[in-house]
């Protein structure tokens, strides 16, 4: 399947995934995907943009450090997740800037 290119962006509340490079004032990396991958990618990107609470769920991290500690690591490990596979499908600049910060 041919890959075409897409740009990702991560900064909430538009993270997402469009094949359009916007004004320089955005952070976007460009990926190159399938279809496919681009599919996998959004719903990546929806797991950790969507990350919904019930009012029960807020109020017990509130009062149990451990839930608040484990909410926490679930989210670095999903963002992790989702570092790896846009480093995996970026181009020669993404994959750089993300060697260079760490995020890899």
């Amino acid at each position: 399947m041919e890959r075409l290119t897409y740009y990702v962006e991560l900064e909430q509340p538009m993270m997402g995934i469009t094949d359009i490079k916007t004004s320089e004032n955005t952070i976007q990396y460009e990926i190159h995907a399938t279809p496919n991958e681009k599919h996998e990618l959004e719903k990546m990107i929806n797991k950790v943009q969507h990350e919904e609470l019930s009012g029960t769920d807020i109020m017990a991290r509130v009062h149990d450090e451990t839930k608040a500690d484990q909410a926490k690591h679930e989210m670095k490990t999903e963002m992790q997740e989702l570092y790896q596979k846009i480093y995996e499908l970026g181009a020669p600049e993404t994959k750089e800037f993300f060697r260079s910060q760490g995020l890899v």
